[in-house]
């Protein structure tokens, strides 16, 4: 009875590894989407009236709540790896550690996204309201509007995990993710699936299942990040020494 309750015991620890996921879940939903809850809330009741002061200055909090998705991201898919399937260290030290770590670039860098997603609708309702009048032109623009969104789906897919890991400028951080996401093309078109899919999921579900909302950016960063880890090894440096002989823990080449 007593093996029952030891903590070396599987059922125990699937356990707490699903306590903790769903830990994860909930503080990087509070710090991703506060504050597109708020900019939601104010713009969609009509509360605050468009083009007012206020108006802007909740702009601005909504826009910048909404950067911290990045460096949330970034600790998210850290901490998973390392903690979750790993099993080094604490929870909240290692996703508190890596958000401190990757603050600025993980800001800048979903600044970047915030940015594109904002013109990217602009230009689907130009592109599409052109469209149905019947201009060839308007069509091929189209097309190539959604040849770019694929390719940004595909970068947004890898440079959050690629922060996670490895120490470059922002430049690189973004050339690196594109360049991963074009020579792995095959797991690249996997994880956009279920990027997409998670997203589509989690957007319903705020609406019809609440509760699910927790469960599914834990279930889609785990999963994502079986093949992540396969790609990312190709990339890590050969060490000559040991583990033992170095004294340096290397939990991402296991």
């Amino acid at each position: 009875m007593s093996g029952f309750f030891s903590s070396d015991n599987k059922f125990f620890i699937l356990m707490s590894k699903i306590f903790d996921m769903l830990v994860l879940s909930i503080v990087w939903l509070l710090l991703s989407i506060s504050g597109l809850m708020l900019a939601g809330y104010f713009i969609g009741t009509g509360i605050v009236e468009v083009g007012s002061g206020l108006f802007f200055v909740l702009l601005l909090v909504s826009v910048f709540l909404t950067c911290l998705m990045g460096p949330a991201s970034t600790a998210f898919y850290y901490t998973v790896v390392k903690v979750i399937r790993r099993e080094r260290s604490y929870l909240f030290k290692e996703f508190f550690r890596s958000f401190k770590l990757n603050f600025k670039q993980g800001m800048l860098i979903a600044l970047i996204y915030v940015i594109i997603a904002f013109v990217a609708a602009v230009d689907m309702m130009f592109l599409l309201e052109s469209s149905g009048e019947g201009s060839k032109m308007s069509g091929i623009m189209l097309g190539a509007f959604f040849v770019l969104v694929i390719f940004t789906v595909f970068s947004i897919v890898y440079v959050f995990p690629v922060l996670s890991r490895f120490t470059v400028t922002i430049k690189n951080l973004i050339k690196w993710a594109f360049f991963m996401s074009i020579r792995h093309i095959g797991w690249t078109l996997l994880l956009a699936v279920m990027f997409l899919g998670c997203g589509v999921l989690m957007y319903f579900s705020f609406f019809y299942m609440p509760p699910l909302m927790v469960v599914l950016p834990g279930v889609y960063t785990l999963l994502a990040s079986f093949p992540m880890e396969h790609i990312f090894k190709r990339y890590m440096p050969q060490e000559e020494e040991s583990d033992e002989e170095s004294g340096i823990d290397r939990w991402y080449n296991e």
